[in-house]
């Protein structure tokens, strides 16, 4: 029987996302990275992303794309490569998307990564007009020099205290995405973090409110020292408190004989820049993994964030795996034949 490609809206066939992660689990344990990212995933169940289906009729998918919002992933079943199958879901990919909009301009900017060492999804994309543009590097920290690492780590500044998130608590998931829209304002994919989709990642089976940790200027004081101001809606919770000038999130992945500990995603509000939270928080995330006795121990880093890479080489981090993103700019291009594959994103706003 035929491969057939089929495109699906996961809002009215969601079980289309389960086989998307049921083909990214086998695909990881192969690799030894995820191929999609977290948000690309979320947006697909939301119906903000696409999701391409590449199988033949009763048999698992063998490729699986995300498609939408300026990106594309895409993923070939490991016993399913080499047979040109990323070549062929990545040309359904690029003819699905308009080859102009409705002002006659080219097609819009798209995105997608290469992760790791892998010339032939690097071929597939290069192929097909894009271009590397940007790096992302997965850093490991080895878990026997964890004690070390919190021995070195900066405390709290005084007049800051830090506390776990409470999921009952509306307002603490409103005043995480203020703060993480605003740590990462010139960042596009973790910046434009939506209330909606804050809810969805706690609703993941990982989430642990416990290993998101809140941390609270219980004086309001900015990096100036002057005294924060709030919104009206803002004073009560101010008073309970304290207002809210960071956060650290853990995401812990346990499977049968290892425990794996990444640093999801740490931000600052830019008003308390230079008071060294970032550092603190960074201790308080190691203190918390160590609760978890880590087998591994990772976190994502854009090669760019000169700050953040700093900050986590002094803590005893290196280099585990670099990751690749490719552009396409607006207009149409070919594909040739090819190989499989191609996101994780820096999520240190600090």
């Amino acid at each position: 029987m035929s491969l057939e490609i089929h495109r699906i809206d996961a809002r009215t066939h969601p079980a289309a996302v389960d086989a998307v992660r049921e083909l990214l689990a086998e695909a990881e344990r192969a690799d030894g990275f995820p191929s999609v990212s977290d948000q690309a995933l979320l947006a697909a169940g939301q119906g903000r992303r696409e999701v391409l289906l590449a199988a033949v009729a009763g048999a698992p998918a063998a490729a699986a794309g995300i498609l939408g919002e300026g990106e594309l992933d895409l993923v070939v079943r490991p016993a399913e490569r080499g047979r040109g199958l990323g070549t062929r879901l990545l040309g359904t990919m690029l003819d699905a998307i308009p080859t102009a909009d409705s002002n006659g301009a080219g097609t819009a900017e798209l995105r997608a990564w290469a992760h790791g060492e892998n010339p032939a999804a690097e071929a597939l994309l290069s192929r097909a007009g894009f271009a590397p543009v940007r790096s992302l590097y997965r850093l490991a920290l080895d878990p026997a020099a964890l004690p070390g690492a919190i021995d070195a780590a900066r405390e709290l500044p005084e007049g800051f205290a830090v506390q776990a998130f409470d999921p009952r608590d509306d307002e603490q998931a409103e005043r995480w995405v203020r703060v993480n829209a605003a740590a990462f304002a010139s960042h596009p994919e973790q910046g434009a973090v939506t209330l909606e989709d804050f809810a969805a990642t706690t609703r993941e089976a990982w989430f642990d409110p416990e290993d998101l940790l809140l941390a609270f200027d219980t004086g309001a004081t900015t990096s100036s020292g002057e005294r924060r101001s709030s919104g009206a809606d803002d004073e009560d919770d101010d008073r309970r408190h304290g207002r809210l000038a960071g956060y650290t999130w853990i995401k812990t992945i346990r499977t049968p004989g290892h425990t794996e500990t990444e640093l999801y995603v740490l931000g600052v509000d830019p008003a308390y820049a230079g008071r060294g939270l970032g550092a603190a928080l960074l201790g308080e995330t190691l203190r918390r993994m160590a609760a978890h006795a880590p087998d591994r121990i990772t976190l994502y880093v854009d090669g760019d964030n000169g700050t953040a890479r700093g900050l986590y080489d002094r803590a005893g981090f290196t280099v585990d795996q670099r990751s690749t993103q490719w552009l396409r700019a607006g207009g149409d291009a070919g594909i040739g034949a090819g190989g499989d594959e191609p996101g994780r994103q820096d999520r240190t706003g600090a």
